[in-house]
């Protein structure tokens, strides 16, 4: 039976995807509040939108690849 050998680097490559995508999603998060807030005004959507923002950024540093 053959058993499957990782390379010692694919675990910091899987870190360093997972940290980029984290950088994305926390920015378009970012983005999009900010763009609501001057668009519409600061409301309560606007501080629920920081709330949720917040909430991803949590999960995602919480959830390792």
């Amino acid at each position: 039976m053959a058993r499957t050998v990782r390379h010692p680097r694919s675990r910091s490559r899987a870190v360093e995807d997972h940290n980029r995508q984290v950088a994305g999603v926390t920015g378009v998060l970012l983005l999009a509040v900010c763009v609501h807030s001057v668009v519409i005004g600061p409301s309560a959507w606007l501080w629920f939108g920081w709330a949720v923002l917040l909430l991803v950024c949590v999960a995602l540093f919480v959830v390792r690849p």
